[in-house]
């Protein structure tokens, strides 16, 4: 595609504000406003508005902003108000039956498929002299399946730009769309033609639509109205272009007739197909401690709507490809608190940021390890079904603040049977017997009564305790004729 010649009055308009719709044209660089005329027309008494076509010359120049209507076109205004019908059984069904053709909810390939109809299968003539005569949708549908049949061809409609305008305008809103109608004026003369309405340019959904009809059509740039401070984006549907959002009809002014404003406007969607066209960057991040060790852990990543799980292995960091648009990050982990940070992904580009995980205030407990039983001064042991010598061992919480806990999560090895026990019984104190040999690290999840989890990698081991209990003589009891009896895991 072609670069901007220089010469043209171009404006990035994204940060600035805007006091009026202003024309403009979309690429990847962003939006460009078109520079007014030269001069603004002579008043007259009356616009007749009917305009068949318009060479478009230099598509940046040329098109005012949108202005109050003149008391000369107030009149037609009204009278393409009440001309749009959705509601009307005709209209809607016609709108039906070629929004088909894209079926889903409401996208951007069905208004796609609605130009195509109309431009392509219309009969241009001319108003009576003298006289502005607007046909309603369902009207100027009855007249054209009666050209149809007697022609023997496909007539969509039949008229003057403003009969097409309005039905236009009425086949979208039976869809769900939201349109206004433009009128461009000057002199005594004029054109009218319709618009729809997008949806916001900051999100990505919008974006990627501009992007897809350039691709799809093979334009430089996507004509349109910025409107509400720059934060929204209406699209020209004027029958002088090949496709939607085609350049601009060159006036000297240009007003607005608003269709069915007392409803919420809808936002144009993306065809599911199309999806996967949506651009996307990269997002890198490393979540570390405070020592700056890397964490484990749970990263949330929140936008467009949604809110991404994304694990976080043993190094500590990710690079995940996202659509572009601004998110919010943190991270969780059990006894770790994390801040949230706004990053902004731009397409085929990476975004990096560092998450730091501080450790909560944890509650006041130890962790035990007892191999002995004290009250019997014993040790029981047994053979495991490999023939190793195990030792019944119990693992327990005790401390200032075990009241305050809910339950305690033993992580095992996964040799054991079962590798994870889970105490809800504050009487023992939590605790959790095994029969086991040798030493391992055990995470160990505690949950408190608020909810908030804290896990400790603690080292498991019970060789010292065996040896102070033979150095003290207590007694080394075979179980293996009532382990079960004894309490085995």
């Amino acid at each position: 595609m072609s670069s901007l010649a220089p010469w043209l009055y171009v404006i990035l308009l994204i940060g600035s504000v805007a006091t009026a719709d202003i024309p403009c044209g979309y690429n990847e660089t962003g939006f460009h406003e078109i520079a007014p005329p030269d001069k603004s027309g002579g008043a007259s008494d009356r616009v007749t508005f009917g305009a068949f076509s318009q060479y478009q010359g230099a598509p940046l120049v040329g098109v005012p902003p949108i202005s109050e209507p003149a008391q000369e076109v107030k009149g037609t205004i009204d009278l393409i108000e009440n001309a749009v019908d959705p509601e009307n059984t005709l209209t809607r069904n016609t709108a039906v039956e070629v929004a088909a053709d894209a079926p889903g909810p409401y996208n951007i390939d069905q208004i796609c498929y609605i130009y195509k109809y109309l431009r392509d299968n219309w009969e241009y003539v001319s108003d009576p002299r003298g006289i502005d005569y607007i046909s309603s949708g369902n009207n100027t549908i009855k007249v054209a399946e009666k050209i149809a049949a007697r022609q023997n061809k496909s007539v969509a409609g039949a008229g003057d730009c403003d009969d097409y305008a309005v039905l236009t305008a009425s086949l979208i809103e039976a869809i769900g769309g939201a349109t206004r109608v433009v009128l461009a004026h000057g002199e005594g003369q004029g054109h009218v033609y319709t618009e729809v309405y997008l949806g916001s340019i900051n999100t990505n959904s919008t974006k990627a639509i501009l992007n897809l009809l350039r691709n799809k059509f093979n334009c430089d740039l996507v004509y349109g109205h910025l409107a509400d401070e720059n934060k929204s984006f209406w699209l020209n549907l004027d029958w002088n272009s090949t496709h939607p959002g085609g350049p601009f009809f060159k006036s000297q002014k240009q007003s607005i007739a608003y269709v069915r404003q007392n409803y919420v406007k809808t936002s144009v969607g993306l065809p599911p197909q199309y999806a996967p066209l949506i651009k996307a960057g990269v997002l890198a991040c490393t979540v570390k401690d405070g020592e700056g060790n890397p964490l484990a852990s749970t990263m949330l990543v929140s936008g467009n709507g949604k809110q991404i799980p994304i694990s976080v292995d043993l190094s500590g960091g990710i690079r995940e490809k996202l659509p572009v648009g601004d998110y919010k990050v943190t991270a969780s982990k059990p006894g770790y608190e994390f801040e949230t940070k706004t990053v902004t992904v731009l397409e085929d580009l990476e975004a990096s940021i560092d998450l730091e995980g501080v450790h909560k205030s944890v509650p006041n407990i130890q962790i035990i390890t007892e191999a002995t039983d004290p009250a019997k001064r014993c040790v029981y042991y047994t053979k495991d079904t490999e023939g190793h010598q195990v030792f019944k061992i119990r693992v327990y919480i005790t401390g200032q603040d075990l009241d305050q806990i809910k339950s305690v999560k033993y992580s095992l090895h996964q040799t054991f049977e079962k590798p994870e026990h889970v105490s809800t019984d504050p009487s023992s104190n939590f605790e959790m017997i095994i029969w086991s040999w040798g030493r391992f690290v055990m995470p160990i999840t505690v949950t408190t009564i608020d909810g908030n989890e804290y896990e400790y990698m603690y080292p498991f081991t019970f060789r010292a305790q065996l040896e102070d209990a033979q150095r003290s003589g207590y007694r080394f009891i075979d179980a293996t004729s009532s382990w079960d009896v004894i309490g085995g895991y």
